[in-house]
Order: structure tokens, then sequence, then C-alpha cells
């Protein structure tokens, strides 16, 4: 008909017939798509309420991730198709849809993979031999490294690569790579250990060297620590597997040592005055244990030195264990200058004899 003679108007080698067909298949395809993922959730949904488990609900979330994702690809797919493509385009076109539908199908498998470790075999391995939840984590990753080695030996194979020689070819390649890999897998049977040993687990409070915080992730190859000065910072398992790391969080308090100085002119009744104070208000924090120790120890070159040690419940809140700090150190400043006792400061007398 004359009304449609303009839909043979040809542009990049297609008609404009041919670009309606495409577009109304890719249209018809998302609807398909829409209609698809509305009936199969409504249907979830209903069956899900009668259900205590949460596989279901994994199982929706992985059907509307991948398999209308890629039923709304096969419309731009197949739209596409309907043009008329040069051969390396049409080539391109075909192993681009592979791969992502490979990239897809092994993204829902690794969720699916992922419930069952965390929910059934976390479970068993609870109930035969008390393993926390990191060993769970560690096999959840070699888990998903796996699948997805696989997956990409099958992109490999999209574009050609033959696995089996790629990997008898290594030869003295492998070698270099298992060599230069020593480290890394040092780092895995390090985190293996520390999983199975125990010292210390995910939320613990540990200190490490010169830092100190919680263990927030135990990794692969890694251990983050996030410190209690804001940061975060990554330790190789091996170096943690062989070194000593006090585990802050088996203590049933946190102790603290404080000083203080004492001006030299300080009478004999007043130390004893400052040192029976500082007693009576760390008796009174009930925030502290009753093991607490208040003592005149040195004759410093500018000061005299009393030492006070004492503990603060609730160890694993590094927060209290500092409120408790700033509190008990205002009210000790706050009882000596009531009494007029001087703390020191920095001093140096000098007496000149006359010759």
């Amino acid at each position: 008909m004359p009304y449609f003679e303009f839909l043979q108007y040809s542009y990049f080698g297609n008609t404009l017939e041919r670009y309606a067909i495409a577009v109304g298949i890719f249209i018809l395809f998302i609807i398909a798509a829409i209609i698809l993922n509305f009936l199969v959730k409504g249907i979830f949904q209903k069956y899900a309420i009668k259900t205590k488990t949460k596989l279901d609900d994994t199982v929706l979330h992985i059907f509307q991730r991948v398999v209308v994702f890629i039923l709304a690809l096969g419309g731009l797919y197949f739209g596409i198709k309907a043009l008329v493509l040069p051969d390396n385009y049409a080539d391109f076109l075909n192993k681009a849809f592979q791969v992502i539908i490979i990239f897809k199908v092994f993204q829902g498998i690794t969720i699916l993979s992922d419930f069952i470790i965390k929910n059934y075999f976390c479970k068993l391995l609870k109930s035969q031999g008390g393993f926390e939840i990191q060993l769970t984590r560690l096999i959840s990753r070699i888990a998903n490294i796996a699948l997805w080695v696989i997956g990409l030996s099958m992109i490999l194979q999209v574009f050609g690569y033959n696995i089996t020689a790629l990997v008898t070819g290594l030869g003295i390649g492998g070698l270099a790579i298992a060599l230069a890999a020593q480290e890394t897998l040092g780092n895995f049977f390090s985190s293996i250990s520390i999983m199975t040993d125990k010292p210390y687990k995910i939320g613990d409070i540990v200190k490490f060297g010169n830092y100190e915080g919680f263990i927030r992730d135990i990794g692969l190859r890694t251990t983050r620590i996030e410190t209690f000065k804001g940061t975060s910072i990554s330790v190789p398992n091996s170096e943690l597997a062989k070194s000593v790391v006090e585990n802050l969080s088996k203590m049933k308090a946190r102790r603290y040592d404080g000083v203080i100085g004492l001006a030299y002119d300080t009478k004999t009744a007043k130390i004893k005055k400052a040192l029976s104070l500082i007693k009576e208000i760390i008796k009174e924090e009930k925030s502290t244990t009753k093991d607490f120790r208040v003592n005149f120890t040195d004759y410093e070159e500018s000061s005299l030195r009393v030492e006070f040690t004492y503990f603060v419940k609730k160890p694993e809140d590094y927060n209290f264990y500092m409120k408790i700090r700033t509190k008990l150190n205002i009210a000790i400043k706050d009882a000596l200058e009531k009494e007029g006792i001087e703390m020191a400061f920095p001093t140096r007398t000098v007496h000149l004899k006359k010759l």
C-alpha cells in the first residue's frame, strides 16, 4: 500500500520495516518478562507465606536477577538479529550474548551456593564441631572462586580457546606462577589455621604490634582490623599466624595504669591524704573491680611518683573504658585541688655555692 511505502526506505543497510520488527520483538520480550515476573512473584509470595524457610525467597531473587534479565536480553538479541548485520558484527553479537548468559547463570548459581552454605552447611558444621562463622565464609569464598573458574573457562571456550591445551601448555610458566603464589598459599593456609584454632573471631578486640582494634573480617589472604583511631588495616594471615596477637576480648576487665606526680614540697600528711583520696574514688566507682592498687612508688627528678592501677568492667566496650578513665581522672584532679595538693610539672632547682 502506498501509505506504507516509507517503510521500505533503507538506512545503514536495513529498511524501516526491519527496524520496526526489531523494536517490536524487543518490546514483546520485555512485556513477556514483566508478565512472567508478575505471575511467578505472585505464586511464590503465596507459597512463601506458608513456609518458614528462606529458600523460596532466594529462588525468587535468583529468578528476578537471572531469568527475567535473560528474557529481556533475549528480546534485545533477537531484535538485533532481525536486522541485516555484517558478518563480524553478527559474530560479536553471538559471543557477547553467550558471555552475558554465562555470567548471569553463574551469578545465580553463586547466590544459591552462598545461601546453601550459610544456612545449611553452617548448621551442619556447628552441630558436629562447633566451628565459627568464619569457616563458613571461607568455604563460601572457595566455592565462589571454583564456580567462577568454571564460568571463566566456559567464556574462554566461547572465544575459541582450548582450555585443556591451555592448561597443558602452561609448563614452566605454571611453575613460575606456583612459585609466585607461595605467599598467597601461605596466607590461605594461615587463614584456615586461624579459623580452626580460633585464637580470635570476628568482633573480638585484639592487640597486634602497635595496633589495637576490632577484627572485622578474616579473609582468604588478609585479616581486616578496625583500629580505635577509626582507621582500617589489612594484615596478611601468615604474619598474624606467626606473631603474638593479644585477644583483649578474653579479659574479664580492662586494666589501666595511671601515674601522678606530686610536687616535692608536698608534706607527708598530704601524700597520705592523696593516696587515700585516690583509693576512695576508685573504690566508689561501680564500673571498676575491687582489685585496685594505689602506691607512692618513687622519688623522681622533679616529682613524687604516685602510681595507681584499676580494672574497668565491660572490656569489650572501648568507649565505655575511656569514659570511666576520663571520669576518674577528673574526679582525682578535682579532689586533689580541693585539698590543696599540688601536682608537679617538670622543674629543676639550681643551688649556687659561693666559693
